[in-house]
């Protein structure tokens, strides 16, 4: 019995007969390419399921959505090692999506295939992660590195869906802000003082302006003039060749190199202690 035919590509059923060895019924089929294509086979213990297969390699060749059900069964240990050694990312992206799939992906899916991870998998993850008591916005984080993978994966062809998004996602709602319980001035000036003459800047640039803490440690004293800072850089934190932190300077999340933003100075500006310096540099 042959299923389908698109050009030279065929997906043949084989009865073998009773008291044959092994499966009873066989499906032979090519992979995409026409008669050069590598020809595979799959055994069947029922009539009914190798004509449903022999149908669907059919119609996934004919929509161009065939997946090779080889391609899945590298694990996922070994595809996340090549997924970050190959995808071009910030380096203070990679080092973090690093730790992330190293530390909380690992321990548990690194022995599974990629095409055994199911959705039930990732909600067993997002569950693990609460226990502990990570935050909303951590669990994101993890998550967005973990499906950035498999959509790799299934751009590749590897296997059909991405796990992740099947997943349901956690909730993290939005949470109002009690200005009442923000620190005023005089309490920020204290922690301004107490971290020391070091790293008082980007207190006070994270206080006044709104800075994430990467970006506080990027001001120079030439980044303000005219009752503007322009932000044109954060620190980030990577791993050199010889496995130690270091931290450099890179562009803006979510910007190209060269790009900026404008801050306007916000009153409180004023008040800063005189001399009060900026242009932290990092460490080497």
């Amino acid at each position: 019995m042959t299923l389908g035919r698109i050009g030279t590509e065929l997906a043949t059923v084989v009865d073998k007969g009773v008291g044959a060895p092994g499966k009873r019924w066989l499906v032979r089929y090519r992979e995409p390419g026409g008669r050069s294509a590598r020809q595979r086979e799959k055994a069947f213990d029922r009539k009914k399921d190798a004509v449903d297969f022999a149908t669907k390699m059919v119609n996934d060749k004919r929509e161009n959505s065939y997946v090779d059900p080889a391609a899945g069964k590298v694990s996922v240990r070994r595809h996340a090692a090549d997924w970050l050694a190959l995808k071009p990312m910030a380096a203070g992206t990679e080092e973090s999506y690093e730790r992330i799939i190293r530390l909380h992906v690992l321990p548990q899916l690194g022995k599974k295939t990629i095409s055994q991870v199911t959705a039930a998998d990732v909600e067993e993850l997002h569950a693990l992660w609460r226990r502990p008591g990570a935050m909303p916005n951590t669990i994101d984080s993890r998550r967005i590195a973990l499906s950035g993978m498999f959509s790799h994966t299934v751009r590749h062809k590897r296997i059909r869906e991405n796990p992740v998004k099947r997943a349901e996602r956690p909730a993290n709602p939005i949470m109002q802000v009690d200005e009442r319980s923000l620190p005023n001035f005089d309490e920020i000036s204290a922690l301004a003082k107490e971290i020391g003459p070091r790293l008082e800047p980007a207190v006070w640039v994270m206080a006044c302006c709104g800075l994430r803490i990467g970006e506080s440690l990027g001001v120079f004293r030439e980044d303000i003039a005219d009752g503007t800072l322009r932000c044109r850089r954060q620190v980030v934190r990577i791993k050199n060749s010889s496995g130690k932190y270091v931290a450099l300077y890179a562009p803006l999340k979510h910007r190209k190199e060269g790009a900026w933003r404008d801050i306007p100075r916000p009153p409180p500006w004023s008040r800063l202690p005189k001399g009060c310096p900026f242009g932290i540099r990092p460490e080497a």
